[in-house]
């Protein structure tokens, strides 16, 4: 079948059921929330010369670009889905395109937290070499990597998936995503199950483990350190910390929730599959707004500029 013509009847939204509507509320609040703060957020970082010209708030954009892309892929198809009076489906051609973006925007998520992580190392364990080692020109070029290299490892996994022929029209989902619409295929999978498994180990559990080696060096210059030194450090590491345990924890509970076989009547994975995505997305502009003194000092004085205009 052509995937234009091929629909996929997406399942998930039965164990909604009656709470369609307030549903549909909480998720536009939620959506409405997340596009005011990461805008609000990228603007201050974009607008002002002492934040845009450092490259760990260039990071911070760029995750919070991740985060606004990969939350505008799914929620406002899902706020379209809720007010349907059917099961909502979806083209395959559009359901392959969703499920890369989704898994692309998760990989590059790490890919970006583990150059955050080693900004913060250099910073803190080699200050006097930090000019030298993290330049804008080498900024530049990690931030390709960040991208590129999730990119061809998750279009891989996505062309693997899209050749299997289709066996099954019916996913258990909100959403798609490279391992369900594997599921539904009737050919041999093991080749694109392989890949999978191996582009998760180096998109997530690999940029994971250097994330841990960061902090546990960073951990061992601050055990040798004055106080001051201690708080400085806390001061910018724990914004980047919060965050990244935030991921970790959501997107290994998706990865092994998705691979575990669920009661098609129960509502926990639809509100798994929601809170992935929803959890981290929120939190990123509230954890940096709030928690990053550089930032948190710019909205303040833009929310008073506005105040006395």
């Amino acid at each position: 079948l052509h995937p234009n013509m091929t629909v996929i009847t997406l399942l998930g939204f039965r164990g909604i059921g009656r709470y369609n509507s307030v549903c549909f509320f909480i998720l536009l609040l939620v959506y409405s929330f997340i596009l005011l703060s990461d805008l609000v957020v990228l603007y201050v970082i974009c607008s002002q010369s002492s934040l845009h010209h450092q490259p760990m708030f260039i990071f911070i954009a760029a995750l919070l670009l991740n985060s606004l892309v990969g939350s505008s892929t799914i929620l406002p198809k899902l706020l379209v889905d809720l007010l349907s009076a059917s099961d909502p489906t979806i083209s395959l051609s559009m359901c392959i395109l969703q499920a890369f973006v989704i898994y692309f925007i998760g990989a590059s998520g790490f890919t970006l937290l583990s150059l955050m992580a080693y900004d913060r190392y250099v910073s803190i364990c080699r200050p006097l070499q930090y000019h030298t080692l993290i330049t804008m020109a080498r900024v530049r070029v990690m931030l390709v990597g960040a991208w590129l290299a999730p990119g061809c490892l998750i279009g891989g996994a996505t062309l693997l998936t899209s050749r299997v022929p289709l066996c099954r029209l019916g996913m258990e989902r909100l959403y798609c995503n490279i391992y369900s619409l594997a599921k539904q295929g009737c050919g041999d999978i093991l080749l694109s199950n392989v890949y999978g498994m191996l582009g998760v180990f180096l998109t997530v559990y690999l940029p994971s483990l250097f994330v841990f080696y960061s902090y546990a060096c960073i951990l061992a210059v601050c055990m040798k350190s004055s106080r001051v030194f201690i708080g400085k450090a806390l001061q910018t590491c724990l914004p980047h910390l919060l965050v990244f345990i935030n991921y970790f924890i959501t997107t290994s509970y998706e990865i092994i929730g998705s691979r575990t076989e669920a009661d098609p009547r129960s509502m926990a994975p639809t509100l798994v599959s929601l809170l992935v995505i929803i959890i981290p997305t929120m939190c990123n502009p509230i954890i940096y707004g709030l928690k990053m003194k550089d930032i948190s000092r710019q909205i303040k004085r833009l929310h008073r500029l506005q105040n006395t205009h």
